[in-house]
């Protein structure tokens, strides 16, 4: 199986937003260059799960200094090549979502050639571990529906609740 990159609609971040505090914010009015976050889509239980990609933080290396980067976890999955780390996959707050509400993420387009090599690493990263993002997604997502007493559990997304506000998003658009 072969992930590919998408951006998800403003209006649908800010619909899913009020019904769970811990959805990333799409930043539409502060993004660069008018950017939309851009993640990769799979299917978990029948759902479009939309998985966020993010910049990489000082929290995701061991040694900030000495660029140590730290291991992945369940939740988050830490994207790197070479001993550079490009961003993360962020599975706890990742988010059901209707095809409609993805645009495709062409890096063709892409016309600031740092970002599109950026990109290129994070996308080459996805497509090698694959099956690894596919697990991690499916165990965090059956251990926050069978609510497992784990403490990034009590951190992640209430999966049930978006999924029946994904219904209700269907039935009026």
């Amino acid at each position: 199986m072969k992930l590919n990159l998408y951006s998800i609609s403003d209006k649908y971040i800010k619909y899913l937003m009020q019904f769970d505090k811990r959805i990333y914010d799409n930043k539409e009015d502060s993004r660069t260059y008018k950017r939309k976050y851009i993640g990769v889509v799979l299917t978990i239980n029948g759902y479009n799960y939309y998985i966020l990609m993010s910049s990489p933080k000082k929290s995701d290396y061991i040694n900030y200094e000495k660029k140590i980067i730290r291991n992945d976890t369940k939740t988050i999955i830490r994207i790197h090549e070479g001993g550079r780390l490009y961003g993360t996959l962020r599975i706890s707050n990742m988010i059901p979502v209707p095809i409609t509400e993805l645009e495709p993420y062409i890096i063709k387009d892409e016309k600031d050639l740092k970002y599109k090599q950026v990109i290129l690493g994070e996308l080459r990263y996805i497509n090698s571990n694959t099956n690894k993002i596919v697990k991690y997604a499916k165990i965090v997502y059956n251990q926050k529906i069978k609510n497992v007493d784990i403490g990034y559990i009590k951190n992640t997304v209430d999966f049930k609740v978006l999924e029946k506000k994904l219904g209700e998003w269907n039935e009026f658009q």
